[in-house]
């Protein structure tokens, strides 16, 4: 499959960073949590190097966060010094309705989250009832980005690790995180896109190794192949868009397999200054590679994504995913965002539903839309939601329009 790949050229920008102080029952450490302590809603754990932070937070527009207790709220690691999504959520499928949600570690590694008037959330739940500790235990973050919950031994000396945010990934990849078959339990890990920017349930796609053993990555849409990496290798590939990154890093990539994995991971081996590196999945199936080299002088920040839509947009702006042709759709149209509202008629409003919840957001409503030939516009709305327009209704533009809802427009429509 043929790529369009689209590179942000290299930014040059000073990144400030922001500290959150961690207080809680009892002392705690800055990385650390504790049988007996709590995180609570405006409280931080920050890794040893202050690379990441872990705390809560409520997911936004366009890509970005909020710290502050207004809306639904999340469990959350991100980095510290720059712009990133979250690159972890630990409860993504149970959100708090408020900011009364804390964090705590029972004596058997079993991390909770409690809420006023709600049901506590397991983090952790597979851990529950299934070890047998002979010592304390702990739960750290590590300056990979890596939550884990350990058991402690004689004189505070670490033990055995007991469950890990890395086996959990959501929707990022970091360097030292596998991505596979789990040959325990027999299931894959692997990265999966969210329903939108403001809601972290899983999505639609889906970031994994490819079955068949070739030393690809493969990302499906809804169990179908949408994507492939090509055959990886450390000088690269066809299809993952590295190159502008290759100037200034070394990525050491790995197809392994040991007894209790076989695995995709990357690694940055080489460097002329400290770098913090993410893979993102985005909710369109888009994967983009983000590179963050700071030095005492400055911060450089590179992205390039690597886009499986093949289709020659007119407008930088619309919908870039890649669907099947069919009776009425050759493949080369798309649908533009356009602020304003449909004037419907009769004949021409053809449905206004709320999609099942198999459905995940704006790629499954512009699926519905594309496979309808009568369909010409479509909203998609931030949980699971559609709503569609169809031949006959009139799109009246409006600069003015006070609603947060894009209409998605099909690009022959006037």
């Amino acid at each position: 499959m043929r790529l369009s790949p689209f590179l942000v050229p290299l930014i040059l920008i000073f990144i400030p960073t922001f500290l959150g102080s961690v207080f809680a029952i009892s002392p705690l450490k800055t990385d650390t949590l504790e049988p007996g302590q709590q995180l609570r809603d405006w409280e931080q754990l920050m890794s040893a190097g202050g690379i990441f932070t872990l705390g809560f937070f409520t997911p936004k527009e366009s890509s970005t966060f909020e710290l502050g207790s207004a809306g639904l709220r999340y469990l959350g690691i991100w980095p510290q010094r720059s712009p990133f999504n979250p690159v972890w959520v630990g409860n993504p499928t149970e959100s708090i309705s408020d900011s009364s949600g804390s964090l705590s570690i029972d004596v058997n590694g079993v991390l909770k989250i409690t809420q006023a008037n709600a049901f506590p959330i397991l983090v952790n739940q597979r851990l529950a009832g299934q070890l047998s500790l002979v010592g304390n235990v702990s739960a750290t973050l590590l300056d990979s980005g890596n939550f884990v919950v350990r058991e402690i031994g004689p004189r505070g000396v670490s033990g055995r690790v007991l469950w890990q945010s890395f086996d959990h990934p959501t929707n990022t990849l970091l360097p030292g995180m596998k991505i596979g078959f789990n040959l325990r339990t027999k299931k894959e890990v692997s990265v999966t896109s969210w329903i939108s920017d403001q809601v972290p349930l899983p999505g639609a796609f889906r970031l994994g190794l490819d079955p068949s053993g070739a030393n690809q990555l493969l990302v499906w849409r809804h169990g179908e192949i949408y994507w492939s990496s090509g055959i990886l290798t450390n000088n690269g590939s066809s299809h993952l868009t590295l190159e502008l990154s290759r100037s200034y890093i070394d990525y050491e990539f790995k197809f392994d397999s040991d007894k209790y994995m076989k695995y995709f991971s990357y690694s940055i081996k080489k460097a002329n200054s400290s770098v913090l590196s993410s893979w993102f999945l985005d909710t369109l199936g888009q994967i983009t590679v983000t590179n963050v080299l700071s030095s005492n002088k400055s911060t450089n920040y590179i992205s390039e994504s690597s886009e499986p839509c093949k289709t020659d947009l007119k407008n930088s702006s619309a919908v870039c995913i890649t669907e099947k042709p069919t009776a009425c759709r050759k493949g080369s149209e798309y649908f533009e965002p356009r602020r304003g509202y449909m004037m419907e008629n009769k004949k021409g409003y053809f449905n206004s539903y709320y999609v099942d919840s198999l459905s995940s957001g704006l790629s499954d409503c512009h699926q519905n839309c594309w496979r309808n030939c009568s369909c010409i516009a479509f909203q998609a709305f931030s949980s699971n939601g559609c709503q569609y327009w169809g031949k006959g209704s009139k799109f009246v533009p409006y600069d003015s329009f006070t609603s947060n809802l894009i209409t998605y427009v099909l690009d022959s429509v006037k």
